[in-house]
């Protein structure tokens, strides 16, 4: 895709405000998502143009991650990214096959070059901000009875229960052999973290399972979570959030799943930035029994499946990754295997 074909097809459709006087693609290989991004220089500011890959997501569900947004936008929520409007009132263009959404740009830091010393100020403040973000988003109109049981608990445990037996020992082989006849070095120490993490998982994959069948029964509170919060998604300033991105996988489930994924991802092995985190959250919306309950659980479950599929693209499904995404792979499987082995990252129900 030409610069030129953007610029006439797709940022045609904004304000000229909006119209870029440069334009640069970012590096496809420093995400491992699908979307493309591009970092547009306006007259006016800087703005983040994404490409959505075709077919993906339905119409439907784009317009209910947008409205999301800016129900949240509209009850004070300023660090999100919600899409600027096109000239005729719309939050997305279509072009050649895609959705195509213009974003604001958050420049803020991120965290993975924080200071050490200020690491307790930003989770309390991200996990604040998490809370407002929640409670803007609460009242947002749902098809449904806002209390059922969570959607991510019963899809974990459809996948514990079915693609664990049928591919645990095959995705078990594969790796023994690509770590004795690797075609790269990379290939090599992919396989060999594979294993490690196989080994870690085994011993908790019987609690995991009760876990999850227990907790497919609860019936707790349902609203749209922002369904991928992740550390690495937060900006910071001096003052604390300057913003969060990547809202691609918004959804309705417990605020537990967002909770969980935000702060495991945080906190990592510090349980004092666990517990800091849980206080900062429930300063600004209380937690029930049942929900603490849905964190604790997803705080074990969800690195045990990340790590799954990882080395499920990459080993069965022969995802074709750059060296700059193998890299990133291996990183995610090294934290994913450290908080495993790590006994104080396993906050264990008792």
């Amino acid at each position: 895709m030409i610069t030129g074909q953007i610029v006439e097809h797709v940022l045609s459709a904004y304000p000229k405000d909006f119209r870029p006087e440069d334009l640069f693609p970012l590096d496809p290989s420093a995400s491992l998502g699908s979307c493309r991004y591009w970092r547009i220089e306006s007259s006016k500011e800087f703005f983040c143009l994404r490409r959505w890959p075709k077919g993906k997501p339905g119409q439907d569900q784009l317009q209910f991650i947008q409205a999301v947004l800016w129900t949240a936008a509209y009850e004070g929520i300023d660090f999100v990214p919600l899409p600027l409007e096109t000239k005729t009132h719309k939050g997305f263009v279509e072009f050649d096959g895609s959705y195509w959404e213009l974003l604001p740009w958050f420049d803020g830091f991120e965290t993975e070059a924080e200071l050490s010393d200020q690491k307790q100020f930003h989770v309390i403040s991200a996990m604040m901000a998490l809370a407002q973000f929640h409670l803007a988003v609460s009242g947002f109109p749902l098809p449904n009875l806002p209390v059922s049981t969570s959607l991510r608990i019963r899809s974990q445990l459809t996948l514990w229960k079915n693609w664990v037996p049928k591919h645990f020992n095959r995705l078990n082989q594969i790796l023994l052999t690509s770590r004795s006849n690797p075609s790269t070095l990379e290939e090599a120490r992919l396989a060999k973290l594979g294993l490690t993490f196989l080994s870690l998982i085994v011993p908790l994959s019987g609690r995991c399972l009760s876990l999850l069948t227990h907790a497919a029964c609860f019936l707790i509170p349902v609203q749209p979570v922002i369904g991928n919060a992740l550390w690495r998604h937060v900006r910071f300033d001096d003052n604390g959030v300057y913003g969060m991105i990547d809202f691609k996988e918004i959804t309705v489930d417990s605020v537990a799943l967002d909770i969980a994924s935000l702060l495991g991802s945080a906190s990592i092995s510090d349980n004092t930035l666990w517990t800091l985190g849980l206080k900062a959250y429930q300063s600004i919306r209380t937690l029930s029994a049942d929900e603490l309950f849905i964190v604790q659980i997803f705080d074990q479950t969800l690195v045990l499946l990340e790590g799954l599929q990882y080395l499920s693209q990459l080993f069965l499904e022969k995802k074709l990754l750059t060296d700059r995404q193998q890299n990133e792979m291996i990183r995610r499987l090294e934290s994913c295997i450290f908080r495993l082995e790590n006994k104080n990252c396993n906050r264990i129900i008792a």
